[in-house]
């Protein structure tokens, strides 16, 4: 019986496509106040969606591009946490989002990008 392992960066990317759902569902639970929200939610989870083609491809400068979005949604989290209106809900899936980055991070800085290309 043969076993299929899965590779890093499809297990990353997997990683990231989930905190870009948990943005869409972010942008529900938190509402968007003015244009300006609207048009950063909409670049940030354009963002999110890029880097998750880009893991999934294997490129290894994305690492780049997730450490933006990390820090980035750290940055909200702190935000969150000072508004009096904030619920755990939205508290819960921010954590998780940040989570989600950094285990996808981990995974793409432990394995170099060619390692799991086929030989010819």
């Amino acid at each position: 019986m043969k076993v299929k392992f899965i590779n890093s960066y499809t297990l990353a990317s997997y990683f990231v496509m989930g905190t870009f759902i948990i943005g869409v569902i972010n942008i529900f639970i938190h509402g968007l106040a003015d244009l300006a929200d609207v048009i950063l939610a909409i670049v940030i989870l354009i963002l999110r969606y890029f880097s998750f083609i880009l893991v999934k491809r294997s490129f290894t400068w994305s690492k780049y591009l997730l450490i933006l979005l990390l820090a980035r949604s750290i940055y909200r989290l702190w935000y969150i946490m000072d508004l009096p209106t904030t619920n755990f809900l939205g508290i819960f899936m921010m954590v998780l989002q940040i989570i989600f980055t950094i285990l996808a991070l981990s995974l793409i800085m432990r394995v170099p990008a060619n390692l799991y290309k086929k030989r010819k």
